[in-house]
């Protein structure tokens, strides 16, 4: 009785639309590209969403609470690239852990300072970040401009970091490849985050405050307190995926992600995280990161023009959000 009744709700629900989505798109890109499945092909895949899945899951957290996070990519590069340049000159051999988590902590600052002016001056998420994100691009573009980081100034670890993989192959060929181990980091992160949803009580503070925040309010917890969390929380994935980023990419561009929050929103949207609030999971989330990277893969494998690409993931979001409001308001009238 209750498989079936969990199954009639997986049925019913956002993720079980965008599964179907996943499995028609995958079965017409095989046909077009048998090479599609191959194992080096999904190895790659996998790689592709190494960054944009730790991004998601804090850009999830943040829709959960109702609003549209824009500042998580500038947060990204800027802790990343603090990050590299602090290791620079001081010098030393820093391990990869203490530059994760260095760039994690600068994270969590900018988090913090979105999680301020939402709290304390009442602005709407999207302005809140969108100010923040501006902020740091203007302060970046005066003080650093577009001095990057090349590979033979990056510090060895992170080097070291970019050639650390796992589950290595030789093809026909002769060349080997394997599976990066961000792809387990990422893993990692979903993990914890879907465990931190579903079985604490911040989690379920998460889901209430974005369903409406005066019950919220009133059934006892601190929403001024569950904002510094999630904000804080999305912050410091950012700066794991920024320094995951530069490490795997060897430099450290301060222009990097400039543009590229609509990848990311449109895999959490797809995913069947409501762009109202209060619905959303780390399941839903890969099977939208799934989609948008198949498209984004197999778009490139067949030469289509890459502006394509945006025009792809623009009308993606508009198709998952009319999904939403049309079951939203047949669930309304029931």
């Amino acid at each position: 009785m209750k498989i079936s009744k969990s199954l009639r709700r997986f049925v019913a629900s956002n993720e079980f639309v965008t599964l179907l989505i996943l499995l028609a798109v995958m079965v017409v890109f095989y046909i077009i590209n048998p090479t599609f499945l191959t194992q080096r092909n999904i190895y790659d895949l996998f790689r592709t969403m190494i960054v944009t899945g730790i991004f998601a899951c804090g850009v999830m957290m943040v829709i959960i609470n109702g609003g549209i996070d824009l500042s998580f990519m500038a947060i990204a590069i800027c802790s990343a690239y603090i990050t590299i340049r602090l290791a620079i000159s001081v010098g030393g051999e820093w391990p990869f852990v203490l530059l994760a988590l260095v760039s994690c902590a600068i994270g969590l600052v900018f988090g913090l300072l979105n999680a301020f002016l939402v709290n304390k001056f009442k602005m709407p998420v999207f302005i809140a970040t969108l100010a923040v994100s501006t902020t740091i691009r203007g302060l970046m573009l005066q003080f650093v401009g577009n001095e990057y980081v090349a590979s033979s100034e990056m510090p060895e670890a992170a080097i070291e970091f970019s050639k650390t993989y796992w589950f290595m192959t030789t093809d026909a060929s002769g060349s080997t490849y394997g599976l990066h181990f961000s792809v387990f980091i990422t893993l990692a992160v979903m993990i914890a985050t879907a465990l931190l949803l579903r079985y604490t009580i911040i989690g379920r503070g998460v889901y209430a405050l974005g369903g409406d925040e005066v019950s919220t309010a009133r059934i006892g917890f601190n929403v001024k307190n569950l904002r510094r969390f999630i904000f804080g929380y999305a912050g410091m994935l950012a700066g794991l995926g920024g320094i995951i980023y530069v490490s795997n990419n060897r430099m450290a561009d301060p222009m990097s992600f400039q543009g590229e929050e609509l990848t990311v929103i449109a895999a959490v949207v797809l995913g069947g995280t409501s762009i109202k609030g209060g619905k959303g999971s780390v399941f839903g989330i890969l099977l939208g990161l799934l989609l948008t990277n198949v498209i984004n893969n197999n778009l490139t494998l067949i030469n289509v023009p890459s502006y394509w690409e945006k025009f792809t993931f623009g009308l993606l979001i508009v198709i998952a959000v009319l999904v939403q409001s049309i079951k939203a308001k047949r669930q309304a009238r029931q």
